[in-house]
């Protein structure tokens, strides 16, 4: 018996869009301003995922931190935002933490490793984007409205240690959004121990891999931290990523 066709067909769709885009690749300026002609609606859910979330805190003081770039989908995609609703407000910024150089070694809590889904020691490496990523940032200074306050800071080493060492350097920090995007145990347990404290009472907490089976660090970390008071973890039905959400109420202070 035959199986039945994947639906969507995924590599249809893909191929279809990029041939569509290199036929216009002569054309830059109608890639960058009709983007949603080619964005796929997996890829569009999670754009509105991250910008439920900062709906939720459109209203609240503090910056936005996020722990594990990458190539800087979200960290880019929380700064435009951050200009478009909260233009007038200076004080806040995109904070952004990553080592771009993949995984450090695992821990025993994050299981074993998984090439399928890059988790091993130097998996989801993003040396290659990072200069791609300075330039986008540049990019985006020029088009923000105050060129003399910069919106993102990137923080470059091992989490594990930087986090820590940023937050005691940075005492008057609060935050209203903080992305846990980091997938493994020991990161997002100091990011927990040293940034949740400082996230503002209604501020929201997204878990990018919370609940995960490929990555039960993350929810081991969450859990861990929380004990007895853990939070409700709801999520957007948009799209896989993030995991889950809360946010931070009276009974989730720790």
């Amino acid at each position: 018996m035959r199986e039945p066709p994947r639906c969507p067909d995924d590599a249809y769709v893909n191929e279809r869009l990029h041939a569509l885009l290199r036929a216009r690749i002569d054309e830059p300026h109608h890639v960058t301003t009709a983007l949603s002609l080619y964005i796929r609606r997996i890829h569009l859910g999670k754009l509105l995922g991250l910008y439920e979330a900062y709906r939720l805190v459109t209203e609240l003081a503090g910056s936005v931190v996020e722990l594990g770039v990458f190539k800087g989908e979200s960290l880019l995609f929380f700064a435009r935002l951050m200009e478009l609703l909260n233009v007038n407000d200076r004080s806040a910024r995109v904070i952004g933490f990553d080592n771009f150089a993949g995984f450090p070694a695992l821990h025993s809590k994050d299981g074993a490793d998984d090439t399928r889904v890059g988790k091993h020691q130097g998996g989801w490496n993003s040396a290659d984007y990072r200069e791609d990523l300075l330039a986008l940032i540049n990019a985006f200074d020029h088009d923000r409205l105050a060129g003399h306050k910069p919106r993102i800071e990137l923080v470059e080493g091992d989490i594990v240690e930087t986090v820590p060492a940023y937050a005691s350097t940075h005492p008057g920090l609060r935050i209203k959004l903080l992305n846990l995007d980091c997938d493994l145990y020991e990161p997002t347990l100091a990011g927990l121990r040293h940034l949740y404290p400082l996230v503002v009472e209604g501020g929201v907490v997204l878990l990018d891999e919370y609940a995960f089976e490929q990555f039960p660090g993350e929810s081991r970390a969450v859990e861990e931290y929380f004990g007895d008071a853990m939070p409700v973890i709801r999520k957007f039905p948009f799209y896989s990523n993030p995991g889950g959400y809360f946010v931070k109420r009276g009974s989730t202070s720790r």
